[in-house]
């Protein structure tokens, strides 16, 4: 039975898990100035999708300013701290990293 819920429903700020197994998905809202402190997710790939507001996320100290639709995908590696311009609301998706393929 696939798992359900709606981004309305996810109420704790600034970060609701939307589901708890892999891949991990979590709404990550912000108040307008608010930043998340710069952190990594070196186990996982990032998928960063800004759904509401403007949001200047900073990678290894380069920032890229993102709006209402932008999509970044990331190395969980790179150092990260989204930092909103106005009231902003994201979808944060972390996928495990594959294995690395040992080949004889």
């Amino acid at each position: 039975m696939p798992e359900r819920t709606s981004l309305e429903s996810l109420t704790e700020t600034p970060h609701a898990v939307a589901f708890e197994n892999d891949p991990r998905t979590v709404r990550l809202e912000l108040e307008a100035e608010q930043r998340v402190p710069e952190h990594r997710h070196p186990e996982s790939t990032v998928l960063f999708h800004v759904l509401s507001g403007d949001v200047a996320l900073d990678l290894d100290g380069e920032t890229y300013d993102l709006e209402s639709g932008d999509l970044v995908r990331f190395d969980g590696d790179r150092t990260v701290s989204p930092y909103a311009l106005e009231e902003s609301t994201a979808l944060v998706v972390l996928t495990p990293k594959p294995e690395p393929s040992t080949c004889d």
